[in-house]
């Protein structure tokens, strides 16, 4: 498996707090699985997903967060 982009992580992390927001009863690891099939899913049928640009301030922070923990 191949580690995503940034912009395309915080695209599955928008897509990720809609659905938790939408489906509050799904466990977070859910919540993410959804999110990555959406996005794969959304490109494959040639859709261009972007984010706002602080969405992709916020995913390097969270990654860079995880990586020191």
């Amino acid at each position: 498996m191949t580690r995503p982009g940034i912009v395309a992580e915080a695209a599955v992390a928008a897509l990720a707090a809609r659905l938790s927001y939408e489906l509050p009863g799904l466990g977070q690891d859910e919540i993410r699985r959804i999110a990555r099939g959406q996005a794969a899913e959304l490109t494959r049928s040639g859709f261009h997903v972007t984010v706002p640009v602080a969405a992709v301030a916020t995913t390097q922070r969270r990654l860079k967060a995880e990586r020191t923990t």
